[in-house]
């Protein structure tokens, strides 16, 4: 089995993209639950 380190290469901006997509996306989810939580606070 031969590994073309050339291919790898080409494909790591794609990979860099989905790395960055899955972080922006979960930092999303992550603020929008600290923004609900803000918002139904109970009031005492």
């Amino acid at each position: 089995m031969k590994i073309d380190f050339q291919a790898f290469v080409d494909t790591l901006p794609i990979m860099g993209k989905g790395m960055a997509g899955i972080f922006i996306v979960t930092a999303v989810i992550i603020l929008a639950m600290i923004a609900l939580r803000e918002l139904t606070k109970s009031k005492k």
